[in-house]
């Protein structure tokens, strides 16, 4: 894995995994404990995963850490070696590591270079302005009783998944060319 500078932002780390067949389950339980686990670090900021083969026995898993030294302390760590550790007997083979520093996440698929930061960042305006526009009327409508600071975090959450889930595949799908 690159070794990104000292003042990178936040970072995605995104482990393909091929599971052994039959092993799914355990897998899945294996997963809930290395969240919980990364939950607990500093500087953690979320984790997905997602089934990805058709038979079901690639999981994507995402990893976002704030810096690249919390990042570093969450692999370093004796849990996170643990965790391998038991994780072994259930791969079919050793998984993919892949890191991103930026917005890169949503632009690039596996291999090639990303596109020039200033599309990226007018791209992501482009999707993070409907969004907002759309969780804000709802929870306008929806949540008019509840305190400021979860309103806050659920159009966080709202803006995220549109945006993870629809929007910037959308716009990058459209935009493939330009970008």
């Amino acid at each position: 894995m690159e070794n990104p500078t000292k003042d990178t932002g936040p970072l995605t780390i995104i482990v393909t995994w091929r599971i052994r067949k039959g092993r799914e389950k355990e897998f899945e339980a294996w997963h809930h404990e290395v969240t919980g686990a990364a939950l607990a670090f500093p500087g953690h900021m979320g984790v997905n995963v997602i089934r990805a083969g058709g038979a079901g026995q690639e999981f994507v898993v995402i990893l976002r850490f704030d810096t690249y030294e919390h990042l570093c302390a969450w692999q370093e760590s004796e849990i996170h070696r643990e965790l391998m550790r038991k994780a072994k007997p259930l791969r079919e083979k050793k998984p993919t590591y892949r890191l991103e520093t930026g917005l890169e996440f949503w632009f690039t698929p596996p291999g090639p270079a990303s596109p020039p930061r200033w599309k990226m960042a007018l791209v992501t305006i482009l999707a993070v302005w409907p969004a907002s526009l759309l969780v804000s009327w709802l929870l306008g409508h929806l949540s008019w009783s509840l305190p400021t600071v979860l309103k806050t975090l659920l159009a966080a959450c709202g803006i995220v998944v549109l945006l993870t889930w629809a929007i910037m595949p959308l716009l990058v799908k459209i935009l493939k060319r330009w970008l």
